[in-house]
Parts: structure tokens; C-alpha cells; sequence
């Protein structure tokens, strides 16, 4: 409980260093605490070429606990700056409160979404972010993640024909498939030691 008092203070904190232009605390993301993924589901959830991350519902501040390749070249941070964190230090000043509202509900209410925002990278350069978020379900139907797939609306992308929407799906889909039959072996976590 104290570990999570911390990080939302410190997540306060880093809000408002970053609307006042004041460091009021150096960025501060812990993965102490946060289960790791179990080596199937991180080698099942690398085949997928989408930019994405996997965040855990039922740990405090939903911290990302997978974080894909085509996501870190996508915002410039490295895997271990991440991983522990929020989404929210994609956000930035010009990152719409309202489209933040609008995730937060349908992620209360279990439901997909798909979203324009504002993000931004670690080098302080903005992105227009296609972000579908999609709650992703063990085999026993209860949600166990969120995964958020991410794409830059400025990039040139290959498609292979499909739209960017029906694209963004498939990662989806393929997180789920990797979540479900690993859930059902009980393999989504590393064993503890």
C-alpha cells in the first residue's frame, strides 16, 4: 500500500513538472512489485510487430508490465525506463484531457476504444497517436490486461491493405490468443523464486 501512496504522489509530482516546466522530482518508474511475464508469453508477445504495450489491471496505477520493440522505437525509451510505469508519461501538455477521460471510462466499463491523442517521445517531440485500447481476457473471461497498440499517424506504414484500424486489431488478436492459451496452462507469470 505504501509503494502505491508512492507512486501516485510521484506521478502527481511528474504531472506537474511537466505543465509548469518545473522538475519538481526526477522521473520515477519501479518495477519492483510488478510480476514478471512468464518467458512463453514475452517470447509469443515478441513475434508481434505492432507498436504496443501490456499493462496489469489489478496492479496499483495499471503499470506497463510488456513493452514491445516497434513501441520503444516508436517513443525513444528503453524498456527498462518503462516497464513499472503508466502510460501517462507519453502525455504532454498539449494531450487532451478529455480523450484521457474517454479511455479511463472504457477501460472502467471493460470496452475497447480507439482514440486520437497528442503523445509524446522521450526526446520531447510529439506524435499523433492512433491508440486502441482493449482490455484482453484470461481463459476464465476475466480481464487480466489492457493492451494499448499505438500508431503514429504521421509514419508511412505498410498495411498490407487492410486499414489502419483492422491493423491495429490484429495485434489485438494476437496478444489475446498468446494471454488465453497461456492463462488456461497457468503460464502467464514467472514462477516465483
Amino acid at each position: 500500500m505504501a509503494l502505491s501512496t508512492a507512486n501516485s504522489i510521484f506521478s502527481t509530482l511528474n504531472r506537474y513538472s511537466k505543465l509548469t516546466g518545473l522538475v519538481v522530482c526526477e522521473r520515477r518508474c519501479d518495477s519492483v512489485g510488478i510480476p514478471a511475464l512468464s518467458s512463453s508469453l514475452n517470447l509469443s508477445l515478441g513475434r508481434i510487430k505492432q507498436s504496443f504495450v501490456l499493462t496489469d489491471r489489478h496492479l496499483p496505477d495499471m503499470p506497463i508490465v510488456y513493452a514491445s520493440d516497434a513501441f520503444l522505437s516508436l517513443t525513444g525509451y528503453s524498456r527498462e525506463e518503462i516497464l513499472g510505469c503508466n502510460c501517462r508519461f507519453l502525455n504532454g501538455p498539449g494531450t487532451s484531457a478529455e480523450v484521457l477521460e474517454e479511455i479511463n471510462r472504457h477501460i472502467c466499463r471493460e470496452e475497447a476504444c480507439t482514440v486520437h491523442l497528442l503523445n509524446y517521445r522521450k526526446d520531447g517531440s510529439t506524435f499523433r497517436d492512433l491508440l486502441h485500447v482493449s482490455p484482453i481476457r484470461n481463459s476464465s473471461g476475466k480481464v487480466a490486461f489492457h493492451v494499448w497498440v499505438h500508431l503514429d499517424e504521421s509514419a508511412k506504414h505498410d498495411f498490407s491493405g487492410l486499414t489502419p484500424e483492422v491493423w491495429q486489431l490484429g495485434a489485438v488478436g494476437a496478444v489475446r490468443v498468446a494471454v488465453r492459451s497461456l492463462s488456461a496452462s497457468g503460464s502467464l507469470l514467472r514462477p516465483s523464486q
